[in-house]
């Protein structure tokens, strides 16, 4: 019995040393198999109703009171390495108040309705003017059903200022200084808004978070044809 069980073993871990072989181009052509899948996508930032608006009764450009109950939840904010001003206002590389780059009240839908992805062969002529083939991946766009762009935008870019100072080190890293940084104190978490005492008393402004520039995006991407991504050397095809 116990020879039996030895047997038995000894034939079951026989199937998993099998050596394995690589396949040529050659070989890849021969190889059939199933169709390939068709993907949706979908990106929803800061939307919570069902027919992808952020906007509350009697001010269009306003964020859901729900999503963005705090304005800095709703940004996005950028800082570039050793961009500070001095006390005086002055561009500095070194220290001072780091400056941030916000987007304010960003929010949007993208939908991606249909985006196939599939295997196959490419054919192009290598730099010998040999005609080659390489499996690929095939990614296609299909007209009938366009990318939807809803409300994809933001209510205000604008440059702002920590209200403590930092200074760049040697080895490239930003020391903050701590007895000044506080949570109220950084340039990207600042809420303020245009009020009533505007210069302009513009009424269009008024309630909205402060900046220079908004952006608004509606309407739908057709997109018509295929893009192929594949393996290559630069000895055997120019464009790698």
């Amino acid at each position: 019995m116990k020879k039996s069980v030895l047997l038995l073993l000894t034939s079951i871990l026989s199937v998993h040393v099998l050596a394995m072989e690589a396949l040529t181009d050659s070989d890849l052509q021969q190889v059939e198999g199933q169709a390939g899948a068709d993907l949706s996508l979908k990106l929803v930032l800061n939307q919570i109703n069902a027919n992808d608006s952020y906007y509350t009764t009697g001010n269009a450009y306003k964020l859901d009171s729900v999503v963005c109950a705090k304005l800095e939840f709703c940004r996005l904010a950028l800082s570039v390495n050793n961009r500070y001003v001095d006390a005086g206002g002055a561009a500095n590389s070194v220290s001072g108040n780091k400056l941030w780059v916000v987007f304010k009240g960003i929010q949007g839908t993208i939908n991606i309705q249909k985006l196939g992805l599939d295997g196959g062969d490419l054919v192009y002529k290598d730099a010998n003017n040999t005609a080659r083939i390489k499996p690929a991946i095939q990614l296609s766009f299909d007209a009938t059903n366009p990318i939807q762009i809803r409300n994809f935008g933001f209510n205000a870019l604008s440059i702002e200022k920590d209200e403590f100072t930092s200074q760049t080190n040697a080895n490239g890293t930003v020391t903050e200084n701590s007895s000044g940084a506080t949570a109220d104190k950084y340039g990207y978490l600042k809420n303020t808004v245009y009020d009533s005492s505007t210069a302009a008393n513009s009424l269009y402004d008024q309630g909205n978070e402060t900046g220079f520039m908004g952006m608004r995006m509606n309407g739908n991407l057709a997109l018509q044809g295929k893009m192929m991504m594949f393996s290559c050397d630069s000895a055997s095809n120019k464009r790698c």
